[in-house]
């Protein structure tokens, strides 16, 4: 019993500065990879603007304006062929303004992407000449006896 008394717990000593230093690293590193992911000025990041990256955006639009995909603000496909139309022509102007100062890269990207609208185009003005007019409310038909 006199040896546990004599036995002491071994006095753990706690390096505070080391532990506040660690916490500064780790907030450092924190701040880092937020100004990383939204930018110097604390906002979005965004990636550096090319010919590529203003395509899509436009692509997108015409996407939605065909009705492929949801208009994220009502959560609905409308489809507007003449705003489909509209952005399809816009693409193909500035592929036309811009011809001889892209790379063969960005030349072909936008080719693809206005043929793709193109016959995205045709298939859903053929389909919407398919389909047939919503019928009309109909008055009621009065029975005869009802005529007094």
């Amino acid at each position: 019993m006199a040896e546990k008394e004599d036995q002491k717990e071994p006095d753990i000593h706690v390096d505070e500065e080391w532990k506040k230093k660690v916490q500064e690293e780790k907030e450092q590193i924190r701040e880092q990879k937020k100004k990383k992911e939204t930018g110097p000025q604390g906002g979005r990041a965004f990636p550096k603007p090319n010919i590529q990256i203003f395509m899509a955006g436009l692509y997108t639009q015409t996407l939605m304006a065909l009705g492929g995909l949801e208009n994220p603000a009502t959560g609905q496909r409308q489809p507007d062929l003449e705003e489909a139309e509209y952005l399809i022509d816009t693409i193909a102007m500035l592929q036309e303004k811009t011809q001889g100062s892209l790379e063969a890269e960005e030349q072909g990207y936008v080719q693809n992407i206005l043929t793709d609208l193109r016959m995205r185009y045709v298939h859903a003005r053929d389909a919407d000449k398919e389909t047939p007019p919503p019928p009309q409310p109909q008055p009621p038909e009065r029975d005869s006896s009802d005529a007094d």
